[in-house]
This record gives structure tokens, sequence and C-alpha cells, in this order.
């Protein structure tokens, strides 16, 4: 069996204060539960993450560790567990694929001394019994995968308006 690994990240800044943001605790704050709302809308996801097109939940529980999630990926359809629960900061999620397993593992980290969200993600597949030039392509599609997933997540964040 193959691993492939990829990390992503990418910075949020506050706004200058002369930007209408005068408290940026506040602002860290509402955009780290922006963040969480959006990664646990469930139903939404096929709106920002690249090959989903539906996700129901599998089980009528709230989500927490070990939800069963349904979800459509073009014709396909699969079972993702929720491996990770941590509101607001955490949520890993894994899914099985026809020849093997992709995670995504989502932080969601405030940072005050910079006024800045940080949002990082990493992709884990693992492949079973694939040729290492297969790998290599592999590699570059979780790349593009995370990167795109980032900037997706990024435009759907949004502060209180009472900011």
């Amino acid at each position: 069996m193959t691993i492939i690994r990829s990390s992503h990240e990418l910075r949020i800044s506050a706004p200058a204060p002369a930007a209408g943001i005068p408290d940026c605790e506040a602002w860290l704050a509402s955009m780290s539960d922006s963040g969480w709302r959006v990664l646990t809308d469930f139903r939404n996801w096929s709106n920002w993450i690249p090959g989903i097109r539906s996700v129901q939940h599998a089980d009528q529980e709230p989500p927490a560790r070990g939800t069963l999630l349904q979800i459509k990926n073009g014709s396909a359809e699969t079972i993702c567990s929720i491996d990770s629960w941590d509101p607001p900061c955490n949520l890993q999620f894994s899914m099985g694929l026809g020849g093997g397993e992709i995670a995504y593992d989502f932080h969601i980290e405030a940072n005050h001394r910079g006024a800045e969200i940080h949002l990082a993600l990493n992709l884990e597949r693992s492949l079973n019994g694939l040729a290492p030039v297969f790998a290599f392509f592999m590699k570059r599609q979780l790349q593009s995968l995370g990167k795109q997933v980032l900037e997706n997540l990024a435009s759907r964040l949004r502060p209180a308006r009472n900011l």
C-alpha cells in the first residue's frame, strides 16, 4: 500500500481598524465560528469541495466523532466517517474510495498576535496495489484539490455583522 500526503494552509488577516473592525478578538472568534459552521454544514459540501455531489447524514444523531455521512461523488456513493470532532478547531473525516481511502483533516486556528485565522488542510490518500507512476499523478491531484478546497472554504467565511 502507498500513502500519499499533501498539506495546505491559508491565512486570513483581520481588516485594519479603519475598515470598521475595532475589536480583533471578536473578529477572530466570529471567523472561527463561521469556519466551523461552513465545515459542519454537510449538505453544502458540494458547493465548495470539488467532486462531491451531495452529503446526507447516515444516522439521526447530532454530528460527533463516529458520525457517518453518505457521500455521492460522481456516480459513486460512499460512507464517510468523522474521525475527529473538536469544535471549533478541528474536523477530520475519511472515506473509502475504489483502490484506497482518502482522509481530510481541517484545522482552524486563531492567531491573536497577528490577528489572523489560519486554515490548514491535510489530505492523505492510501492506494492499494497501484503503480508508483499513478501515485505521482495522485499526489499532484491532491495538491490541486487541497488548494481549491481551502480557497473555496475561505470565500465562504464571513464575520458576524455586528462587529
